[in-house]
């Protein structure tokens, strides 16, 4: 089972005829589209989903407008929607949307979980990451198994409140790294790790272009051309993530 996140691009869509117009064009990718297997599938199951902290931004002149993708402009019984925060939608018009804005705050919510984890490391002994321990599993196999090297990584103390942190709600450390290897992810050159946030805080894994072509981050170059296409669409094209199962 895989979730993903899809970036939907139509022509102007008033948000009561929004699913209709995302069913259409979303329909040639149906994994179940075919009898045997559609050989160009990518989902069976999608939603029109985001969360507060992670939707798309209003610039403040068009905060309330109709024309957005909100709990109040779609039928919510249909389509489920929750509300969110202040100057935050799930999607509408891209005049309406500030994706400068969610850069920023990309940006700044990068920088906030690096001062996190520095904080975190200067009151707990040096961790080592999960390779370092993989490494002498592959060097030993019969006498240290992989369940103990992840058992003796997540034992760290530094892991360990990291995983607290994730199960009590952080604002900085999310459910990911409860699965993810925190030392090797803070591992990364500061730097480089915050401009692939930037990168990454508008299109989603997939983008589905106007004349209804999908590419994904399976494609080299696919995050700046999707960025780029996404910054060029006409002021009254609308937006919209969706949240597919594979």
């Amino acid at each position: 089972m895989t979730k993903f996140f899809v970036t939907v691009c139509l022509p102007p869509t008033a948000p009561r005829k929004l699913s209709r117009a995302i069913a259409d064009t979303m329909a040639p990718y149906d994994i179940n589209l075919t009898e045997d297997w559609n050989p160009v599938g990518r989902w069976d199951r999608w939603t029109i989903h985001s969360s507060p902290g992670n939707a798309f931004l209003v610039t403040p002149p068009h905060d309330g407008d109709r024309r957005l993708v909100t709990a109040s402009t779609m039928r919510r019984r249909r389509a489920g929607l929750a509300p969110l925060g202040p100057l935050e939608c799930y999607g509408g018009p891209r005049g309406m949307l500030d994706f400068d804005a969610m850069r920023k705050r990309a940006a700044r919510e990068h920088d906030a979980l690096f001062a996190a984890w520095t904080e975190l490391t200067a009151t707990h002994p040096p961790a080592l990451p999960l390779s370092d321990f993989i490494t002498r599993h592959e060097a030993d196999p019969e006498r240290y198994s992989t369940a103990d090297a992840r058992e003796e990584h997540l034992a760290q103390p530094l892991v360990q409140d990291v995983a607290r942190r994730a199960v009590a709600g952080d604002p900085h450390f999310d459910m990911a790294f409860l699965t993810d290897d925190p030392v090797a992810y803070f591992a990364q050159e500061h730097e480089e790790a915050r401009l692939w946030a930037v990168r990454c805080a508008v299109p989603g894994f997939a983008l589905v272009t106007l004349d209804g072509s999908w590419t994904d981050a399976e494609t080299d170059g696919y995050w700046e051309q999707s960025n780029h296409y996404l910054d060029g669409l006409a002021a009254e094209a609308v937006v919209v993530d969706l949240l597919c199962h594979s």
